[in-house]
């Protein structure tokens, strides 16, 4: 039994979030500040909060039956969430409590941080006001879900690195940087992982972007867009000098873009998990190269 439970926790999506925060604790390094205590609690709170959104979020789509159709008309996990509620191997009510007590633990690192650096109370809250709201409300929002991802990760490493570096450290410059890992681990990566639910979502009322764009074509070039906006400002960073030429590595992934478009635009469904498959790893390498990039930088 207990092995399911942690089947809940610990999705592989865990990797966003531990991706963003190790690229504000590069960054951080890069400035010439490090914690090794404050850092692991950088890294465990972040995927905390990231567990918590997850179970709390699967919980309320169990109760609304969203999941248990899901859970009936598809093989395996191929999209967001968990169908472990469905399939009767963990009780709702023990799952919400376990969302509860990883979003407190979360939070008590959180009011930790806030005490030594007070900027933190509006970036923790958005957060802790998101997780609350995310599955409830913000889903039946349309066009709300991605964008509002996209800036609670770029969060992330933004909180990340004043926790570790301090409020007085910060320089903009890092924003061509945060703000691309956050758009692809972020809002994007949510985006893709929603589209193979789209058809019954919107039976329940979920107003996420690839419900309302309805077509693979619209779909597509949304992804697109995105992936677009966050290439362009690295590569605005790059031109203008404010990040460092070997942030250039960043553009390694950037063959995965037109490869997952094309399925996208083509609506190749049967192939829909090998394509959130390889924006996961590319966003993932993509956010570790940045990273390396403030390390190797800073030596």
């Amino acid at each position: 039994m207990l092995k399911y439970y942690a089947a809940e926790l610990f999705e592989p999506t865990l990797l966003y979030s531990l991706a963003l925060a190790l690229l504000g604790i590069s960054a951080a390094y890069y400035y010439g500040h490090f914690s090794t205590v404050n850092v692991v609690l950088v890294m465990i709170g972040a995927v905390l909060a990231q567990m918590s959104v997850n179970v709390i979020s699967d919980y309320f789509d169990y109760m609304s039956g969203l999941d248990k159709e899901l859970a009936s008309k598809k093989s395996g996990n191929l999209a967001g969430g968990s169908s472990l509620m469905a399939e009767g191997r963990i009780k709702p009510f023990n799952t919400l409590i376990l969302g509860i007590i990883t979003l407190s633990i979360a939070g008590i690192i959180g009011i930790y941080f806030i005490a030594i650096q007070i900027m933190l109370l509006p970036i923790l809250a958005l957060a802790f006001i998101s997780i609350i709201l995310y599955a409830r409300f913000v889903k039946r929002v349309p066009y709300l879900s991605e964008p509002l991802c996209s800036i609670n990760y770029t969060l992330i490493a933004f909180g990340s690195f004043i926790a570790i570096a301090g409020a007085s450290s910060l320089n903009y410059s890092i924003a061509f940087a945060f703000i691309p890992a956050g758009i692809m681990l972020g809002g994007n990566a949510l985006f893709v992982n929603e589209i193979p639910d789209r058809l019954i979502d919107k039976k329940y009322k979920v107003r996420h972007s690839a419900v309302m764009l309805r077509t693979s074509r619209k779909i597509a070039a949304y992804y697109l867009s995105f992936q677009a906006i966050a290439y362009l400002i690295l590569l605005t960073g790059l031109l203008s000098g404010k990040i460092s030429m070997l942030a250039i590595a960043g553009f390694v992934v950037l063959p995965a873009t037109p490869y997952i478009f094309n399925g996208l635009y083509n609506a190749y469904s049967r192939m829909y998990g090998r394509y959130l498959s390889l924006h996961t790893i590319a966003s993932f390498a993509f956010a570790l190269l940045l990273s390396a990039t403030f390390i190797i930088s800073a030596l």
